[in-house]
């Protein structure tokens, strides 16, 4: 299981297309296809002004319901979902959305008894069963932790930083409180749109990923710019981080998000270009790793779903020692276990460690941000900790950096308060933390 959101997504399109196309006006088919390749905007343009198509074929009503939560809509969405379930309409799975709205909006009760009634209307044997009492368990562990007293404050970095594309990963310059850079499949990026397999694709494709940076002005993120094209190309781009001194660029680069390398960006210049060269290291983004984290010059924290681990996706460890880089050492069952456990954050105490897990017997969402502390005398990582609502939610809360502050940080999150797909966040913790001084 790598994300709910994605799962979620593919059932629906699964749903959609099991159902018969024969004598369906073209403009419902067409809509499906929109959908498919998550063109929501454009579902939600064909169909929702279409009173007739709407009034006629339940399933054009369905489809709009499903594209207004997939845009955030959680108003449109639920009055039309409800108003099919009032009706008895043939859409099961409208009851399982009409959980993931509650669930959004922390109503952990209501979204619970919607995943119920939605269980109890499928197989014993249907393929979803597993996914559903994972929700219904993050609903559980939702109306205990709602009550826990809030550890810090947490925002949208707004619509300067945010759009409703896709940004994620937060990096901050070592070098300059007031810069950050991020990764966003946005309109305007050097690859446009494009398919599955790279090809150039206005209609359905995806917009590709770069690297830009922002620029903190009196209190606000601003002059947003994409980074030189001598790291942004027409392939996808993704910044993982910098060294401690600022001098050092880790980012990926490939014809996919899981088809690349990673690349080491000296930031010097000869003859008017900058010094890039791959990465060469145990941390390889087609090996299924993903968002590593480069600590320092000799330290990677980093997920993989490697064979060997507890399951899904799980921490690993390598450290440069006598030239060259250790095998990767698992961080343990006191870090994994058998759901997929992402976007570590090594703190510089080098024992303060923050990750994301979507262990539905500890998570509230998807992906929660967990923190745990490692024990020298012990030789073990502490119980994760939960780091409660606002800094989790319903969807998928990743990416925790801290700043050199000791009080903020910035993190990534798909919930359904934001401007688009994710969005990028700040934290303002309550209390001093004592990881970001180096032992």
């Amino acid at each position: 299981m790598k994300k709910l959101s994605l799962q979620l997504l593919s059932l629906f399109v699964f749903t959609l297309f099991c159902s018969t196309l024969y004598a369906q006006p073209s403009k419902l088919i067409r809509a499906k296809e929109f959908y498919k390749a998550q063109q929501f905007e454009s579902v939600l343009s064909l169909l929702s002004t279409d009173r007739d198509l709407m009034k006629s074929y339940p399933e054009a009503q369905f489809l709009t319901g499903l594209a207004y939560y997939q845009v955030n809509n959680l108003t449109e969405s639920e009055r039309i979902l409800k108003d099919l379930a009032n009706r008895n309409a043939p859409y099961k799975e409208g009851l399982l959305y009409l959980g993931r709205i509650y669930h959004a909006r922390n109503q952990f009760e209501e979204a619970s008894r919607y995943y119920k009634i939605y269980l109890k209307s499928i197989d014993s044997k249907h393929q979803h069963r597993a996914m559903v009492r994972d929700a219904i368990r993050r609903c559980s562990n939702g109306i205990r932790i709602q009550f826990n007293q809030p550890i810090a404050f947490a925002e949208n970095l707004g619509a300067t930083i945010n759009t409703k594309h896709d940004e994620f990963g937060i990096n901050l310059s070592p070098n300059f409180n007031n810069k950050i850079y991020f990764s966003s499949a946005r309109a305007g990026s050097l690859g446009g749109k494009r398919n599955k397999y790279g090809q150039t694709d206005d209609l359905l494709g995806k917009y590709t990923c770069d690297i830009y940076l922002a620029n903190k002005v009196g209190g606000k993120w601003q002059n947003i710019q994409a980074m030189t094209y001598l790291i942004n190309t027409p392939k996808e781009e993704v910044v993982f981080g910098f060294s401690n001194d600022g001098k050092v660029l880790y980012y990926y680069r490939g014809s996919a998000l899981e088809r690349g390398q990673i690349f080491v960006d000296t930031f010097q210049q000869n003859n008017q270009l900058l010094k890039t060269d791959p990465f060469f290291g145990p941390v390889d983004p087609q090996a299924h790793i993903t968002a590593p984290h480069f600590f320092d010059a000799t330290t990677i924290v980093f997920s993989s779903r490697k064979a060997g681990g507890f399951g899904g996706y799980d921490l690993y460890q390598t450290t440069f020692i006598h030239g060259k880089w250790t095998p990767p050492k698992n961080l343990g069952p006191d870090i994994n276990s058998a759901y997929d456990e992402v976007s570590p954050f090594l703190s510089a105490d080098r024992k303060t460690l923050y990750f994301s897990t979507n262990n539905s017997k500890t998570s509230i969402g998807g992906f929660d941000i967990f923190k745990s502390i490692f024990n020298p005398q012990q030789v073990r990582w502490s119980r994760p900790y939960n780091l409660g609502i606002p800094i989790n939610s319903a969807g998928d809360d990743t990416h925790l950096k801290l700043a050199k502050d000791g009080y903020t940080a910035y993190f990534t999150s798909n919930r359904k308060d934001g401007y688009g797909m994710r969005d990028l966040y700040v934290v303002y913790f309550f209390d001093y933390l004592n990881e970001i001084k180096p032992n």
